[in-house]
């Protein structure tokens, strides 16, 4: 049991550090910020349970260590929509610490850049051209139709369970001719050399975090072809998929990912115990200190250098169709101007 004044301790730190309330667009509740502790991590408290990932320290810096191995696998390209630098508005869906969001209203100082995420964790000095929004995605969006250039996600799956739905709502509130970018890593580790090992630590990691992640709902594994699919069901036009490989270590001879394989390393070494302790606990019936033995073995073999694994990735760029469309809820049908059957993001609170 977490001490609850070391508890509160660490919540009054964490947000005198990074949550300035004047910064979001949301009435904040003091139950957002009432954190929640299991096996000494902290857990986002709005919406509680809806997405199963430490939010302290510790993993929004395994976060940062996986979106820079990430960007260099892009190539340092933050988006691959073809969108012109007068786009006026960008939403990134699952922000996390904001990197992303700070990163493009950087490069596009004209542009509002809106994100997302139901822990407010982001830093607490922004660029103007910066907002937050503590939301749950999956209820209806709080902003006008017909509203964004781009929205865009990384690496949600895990936190998303209704992709359609989710796609619905993309292209309600995407302009015509605008973009939802969605950029993917695939918790399925592989080797094109067969350097797994038999009875593979990782393996089996990938396979306890899906068969957890399957009783409640949720995908951790993704191909190309199943996101072009969805994609494609979903009403979007010149549908592509983009693949690519995160190396996981420092295996790989060309010099640029080798240092993506490190940094997705570290990531993993660091942050892995969050990755997996609520998910084992909850779902699978492990104990702490079973987990933890268990964990030991991954990082090993993650750290061998004969072992020259890495995580499938995907980016997928889809553009909003030109004309009107229904589109189909799965709870009810819509029209492209209006969604039934959500609740507002202002409701409850």
């Amino acid at each position: 049991m977490i001490d609850p004044v070391a508890a509160q301790a660490v919540a009054s730190n964490h947000d005198e550090d990074f949550f300035d309330e004047g910064s979001y667009t949301t009435s904040i509740a003091s139950s957002i910020t009432d954190y929640k502790y299991e096996h000494g991590r902290r857990y986002h408290a709005y919406q509680e349970g809806r997405y199963l990932l430490p939010n302290d320290e510790v993993e929004q810096n395994r976060m940062d260590l996986q979106y820079h191995a990430v960007r260099l696998v892009f190539g340092d390209k933050l988006f691959f929509a073809p969108l012109q630098k007068d786009m006026e508005r960008v939403l990134d869906v699952g922000t996390g610490t904001g990197i992303w969001v700070e990163d493009v209203a950087d490069l596009y100082p004209d542009t509002e850049v809106y994100g997302i995420d139901l822990s407010p964790i982001q830093p607490r000095w922004s660029a103007p051209n910066v907002k937050y929004q503590v939301d749950d995605v999956e209820q209806s969006w709080t902003f006008p139709p017909d509203h964004f250039d781009l929205v865009h996600t990384r690496i949600m799956l895990g936190s998303l369970r209704d992709w359609p739905l989710f796609f619905t709502q993309c292209l309600k509130h995407l302009r015509s001719g605008g973009y939802v970018e969605c950029q993917e890593l695939s918790v399925d580790a592989r080797t094109d050399d067969d350097s797994l090992p038999e009875n593979s630590a990782l393996t089996a990691w990938c396979k306890n975090q899906y068969d957890a992640m399957k009783k409640i709902g949720m995908e951790l594994k993704v191909t190309g072809d199943m996101i072009k699919k969805q994609m494609l069901e979903a009403g979007f036009v010149d549908v592509e998929v983009k693949e690519f490989k995160t190396p996981i270590g420092q295996w790989p001879q060309d010099e640029k990912m080798r240092e993506t394989g490190a940094f997705q390393l570290v990531a993993m070494l660091e942050g892995i115990g969050g990755l997996t302790m609520a998910l084992w606990t909850r779902f699978l019936g492990w104990k702490r200190e079973d987990v933890e033995d268990e964990l030991l073995k991954v990082k090993r073999e993650m750290q061998s250098k004969n072992v020259h694994s890495y995580w499938p990735t995907y980016v997928s760029p889809n553009l909003h169709p030109p004309l009107p469309i229904s589109i189909p809820l799965g709870r009810g049908t819509c029209e492209a101007d209006g969604i039934v059957g959500l609740r507002s993001m202002d409701e409850g609170l």
